[in-house]
């Protein structure tokens, strides 16, 4: 194992650029695919933001009812993050991959085929369990840092013109076709299948009871935002019996393994934090440039979505280099960006300056998404790999929650 110059190992898994060049075979699947399985999950929070009032007419529903048909997605990719993770470990790729195909199918079709609120959130989390299988499998493919880069950026962007794809398909067809938008990465599956493994990385007995708890803990996480009380005490008891569980059983869904590693927990702390900060800004910023700039709708979505594309491609870069510079530096890189955006924000009302701080805190998080994720992994052996995937998404998608559920309180007090 080549040694860097500033003493550390290349992380487990996860090949050096040099490497890649010619120390070992080429990667199997191209990373192309694997993005345009993984990016399409986004569609699925982010399409509805602009035409999310004519999806309510639709059905015949409030605004805020009909809010759930996101809400349910956003919370079933939470919550299917660490469980797909454990799907790949216990059944290997090409299970995962088609079963989540199947559940991302099956999700649409029923939205598809039953106009009801019940089937079609009933749908939606079928389709974002499937979706959070197939980013899993990418993320579990890519190899290396370069190729989880792509992965990460591509999904920073989908998720930036997210809400003008749903506008424009919500005007060249129908508002219900904007919840079926997610199916689209299964038509990108086919050459990803061809190359994923069938052996499990782990052949040890499922921990079922370890993964009710923690999914019980990740949903009450995410739902605290709509029910502070009910759902923090939830939590505080998932949060009690997931530790005493993973106590008598060590090695099972959440190995103990992982959360005695500084590095892991280093690592999936600050993809919190600067997951946090990025969706925080993201629903900030569009009142910042309404009450203060005096834009219009289309020109935040215009605007917005420029900076937010701008800040994908150097989430790539750092992404791809992080290996070469060392966990330390990218870690500086990521923290002090992460702090300067929302430095700008406090201190200037400027257009110009929040949205440039908006594209550094999508470069923090997206990139710090694809960097870490080298480091994270470099925690655990390879049988552990596809669950150290699962975890470490998992702080990240916290932070998603996290984010508006911090604007929802300051604007409230």
């Amino acid at each position: 194992m080549a040694i860097k110059s500033d003493g550390s190992s290349p992380p487990h898994g996860l090949a050096t650029q040099d490497t890649e060049r010619g120390g070992s075979a080429p990667a199997p699947v191209a990373g192309l695919w694997l993005a345009l399985i993984a990016a399409p999950a986004t569609f699925g929070v982010t399409s509805p933001a602009i035409v999310l009032p004519k999806i309510a007419d639709g059905y015949g529903l409030t605004l805020d009812v009909a809010s759930w048909l996101v809400t349910v997605t956003a919370l079933a990719i939470a919550v299917g993050t660490p469980l797909a993770g454990g799907l790949i470990s216990r059944r290997g790729l090409r299970a995962a991959l088609i079963t989540s195909t199947l559940l991302l199918i099956a999700g649409t079709v029923v939205v598809a085929a039953m106009p009801w609120l019940s089937t079609a959130l009933a749908g939606r989390a079928l389709q974002a369990l499937g979706s959070t299988g197939l980013i899993a499998v990418a993320m579990n493919l890519a190899g290396t840092a370069r190729r989880m880069g792509l992965i990460t950026s591509t999904i920073a962007a989908c998720a930036a013109v997210g809400p003008l794809v749903g506008s424009l398909v919500t005007n060249w067809t129908s508002w219900l076709v904007v919840l079926l938008l997610p199916v689209v990465a299964a038509l990108f599956v086919p050459p990803v299948l061809r190359h994923a493994s069938t052996t499990p990385a782990d052949e040890s007995p499922f921990d079922a009871r370890g993964a009710v708890l923690l999914t019980a803990l990740a949903t009450a996480l995410v739902v605290i935002p709509y029910f502070p009380l009910p759902a923090a005490i939830c939590a505080a008891v998932a949060a009690l019996l997931l530790a005493l569980h993973i106590r008598a059983r060590p090695d099972g869904f959440v190995p103990v393994a992982l959360l005695r590693s500084p590095l892991f927990i280093g690592v999936s702390l600050l993809a919190l934090l600067l997951a946090t900060s990025f969706f925080r800004l993201l629903f900030v910023i569009p009142g910042k440039l309404s009450d203060d700039a005096g834009w219009t709708e289309d020109a935040i979505g215009v605007g917005t979505l420029v900076a937010q594309v701008a800040g994908s491609v150097p989430a790539f870069v750092i992404a791809a280099v992080a290996i070469r510079m060392g966990r330390i530096p990218v870690a500086i890189v990521l923290t002090a960006t992460g702090i300067l955006a929302a430095v700008m924000t406090a201190v200037s009302a400027s257009a110009i300056v929040v949205l440039a701080a908006l594209a550094i805190a999508l470069f923090a998080a997206a990139g710090g998404q694809g960097a870490l994720m080298a480091y994270a992994t470099a925690a655990v052996d390879s049988t552990k790999r596809p669950v150290a995937i699962g975890l470490f998404n998992l702080s990240y998608q916290l932070g998603g929650a996290l984010g508006p559920a911090i604007v929802a309180m300051s604007v409230a007090s």
